[in-house]
């Protein structure tokens, strides 16, 4: 840590030396420890016009250093990806101008056409960098986010500091192979609901010329519905704890953002942010046998409940790099895997509720992760459980489980910045499993505050009902600024060979 400190000062003093003039910064964000964003006004160096400027530091050991690599930029567009330019350097630039950025924001334009200003569009450009020194490359994929009407104005200078850390990116082998020979496939069920998919890839007006540097793309595209929060059940909760009766509250309102996620590197920045104000609450009751029309519906068979966005479109991304050389041949250099979210209708247009009996988006999201598309890291959580043991008891392992007169009620989330160039956990009822809803780094530079709450409220709980809640934290696996519930009536998800209830209470229910 000390090491990285030491090379992010070095590459500040780098940049400082650089810089004729004071700038005009008005927004900063670090993207984890993969690099830095800085968003100015005012011309940051002599040369670079209105747009994005790619800077390459080699990290090994103490030393950092400008290093030349292959920069691979692409554009996020409201249904796809488009390729915008590349190069074999330690600086990229890329102008607002460029042909096939501007194909990209007039796509967005258009879609404003609909009554929605291009200053609401939070959107991202999605950026590889390849690093090669001998028979090993290093991949970074970044994702950096930025105001469609920065580039209809021509007013932004977008300045993104790369950071290859040969000590913590884990290197690829440099091998001999044909292209498309090591490229990974992207499969999903083909019995699906609640969404259409396609390819995303988006071809550019103008193409790219031809390098020694060959990269390949494969995104799979999804239209549909986006989850907001869900809460699973599976078979043993609807045959042991019949009656149980659950809500699934969701209570958004301000910007909020959705974050990329590499497998193997976690969040590598924004890809989108929009406006949205939404309170809304669904309940459903948990049967081995349908006995009643009410509460509002009634589920006999295991599966999810769900809020979601509709019309939303996210995408899997998966890049190859090829190194050609007429005399050496092919070399696959390396790979690397993105789930994005591309759009999401502003201001609560399109939320819905729906059931997903093991084909929809929920199901799908726990697809993605076991199969390595998306990665479990320790954000799954036993919270709580209600178990007979000779009496009625409530367990709260890592977090509090509130009493409501006839119910319990977990509540997740709270007010945080977005805006900010800080963290801000006001209100959070559940520290470790905060939102991480860090500053976006986005203008404007004041704080903007936004609610991301979910609430799971239980009842019907009676004598002898055995019942184990898992939360998923969302935002660390998916990206999505939510949390998933998951209900089991013997153990904890995931079959844990032991539970520790940290938080310190053993309540009896009553």
């Amino acid at each position: 840590m000390i090491v990285l400190i030491l090379a992010i000062t070095s590459v500040i003093i780098i940049i400082a030396n650089s810089i004729y003039a004071i700038p005009s910064l008005v927004a900063y964000s670090s993207i984890g420890r993969f690099g830095e964003v800085g968003y100015y006004v005012s011309q940051p160096m002599p040369g670079v016009p209105p747009g994005l400027l790619v800077r390459v530091f080699l990290i090994n050991g103490s030393v950092v250093e400008p290093v030349n690599a292959f920069i691979d930029v692409y554009a996020n567009a409201p249904s796809g990806i488009v390729h915008v330019a590349m190069g074999y350097s330690s600086t990229l630039i890329v102008p607002f101008s460029n042909v096939n950025w501007q194909y990209v924001i007039n796509k967005w334009v258009l879609l404003g056409l609909l009554g929605v200003s291009p200053s609401d569009y939070e959107t991202s450009m999605l950026i590889f960098i390849t690093y090669m020194k001998g028979n090993e490359s290093w991949i970074l994929p970044l994702v950096i986010p930025y105001n469609v009407a920065w580039a209809i104005e021509n007013s932004r200078y977008i300045v993104v500091n790369a950071f290859i850390n040969v000590n913590s990116i884990k290197p690829s082998g440099v091998v001999p192979a044909m292209p498309g020979t090591t490229s990974v496939n992207l499969q999903i069920p083909s019995n699906h609901s609640g969404y259409t998919t396609y390819n995303c890839n988006l071809n550019p007006p103008k193409p790219l010329p031809e390098t020694t540097f060959k990269p390949e793309i494969a995104c799979l595209g999804f239209n549909g519905s986006l989850p907001i929060a869900w809460a699973t059940w599976d078979k043993d909760v609807i045959k042991n704890d019949s009656g149980l009766e659950i809500v699934l509250t969701i209570d958004f309102w301000g910007a909020i953002r959705w974050d990329a996620m590499a497998t193997g590197y976690g969040d590598i920045g924004t890809s989108y942010s929009a406006l949205e104000n939404v309170f809304l609450g669904y309940s459903v009751v948990l049967s081995s046998q349908v006995t009643r029309s009410s509460p509002e519906y009634q589920v006999t068979q295991p599966g999810s409940l769900y809020w979601y966005y509709g019309g939303a479109t996210w995408a899997i991304v998966n890049y190859t790099v090829w190194f050609v050389n007429s005399t050496m041949g092919t070399y696959h250099l390396s790979n690397a895997t993105v789930f994005e979210v591309l759009y999401v209708p502003p201001n609560d247009h399109y939320i819905g509720m729906i059931l997903d009996y093991g084909n929809g988006p929920v199901s799908l999201l726990y697809y993605l992760a076991s199969r390595h598309y998306l990665e479990y890291p320790s954000s799954i959580v036993n919270y709580a459980a209600f178990i007979y043991t000779g009496q009625e008891y409530l367990y709260e392992c890592n977090g509090p489980v509130t009493n409501i007169s006839i119910a319990y009620a977990i509540h997740l989330g709270g007010l945080s910045t977005v805006y900010g160039l800080g963290p801000a956990q006001l209100g959070t009822t559940l520290t470790d499993l905060s939102l991480g809803s860090e500053g976006l780094g986005m203008p404007p530079p004041q704080a903007s505050l936004s609610l991301t709450g979910v609430s799971l409220e239980l009842s019907n709980i009676t004598t002898g009902m055995n019942l184990y809640v898992s939360v998923i934290n969302a935002s660390a696996i998916y990206g999505l600024p939510a949390f998933g519930f998951i209900l089991n009536a013997t153990t904890f998800y995931g079959n844990p060979t032991s539970v520790t209830c940290k938080y310190g209470k053993v309540t009896r229910i009553g």
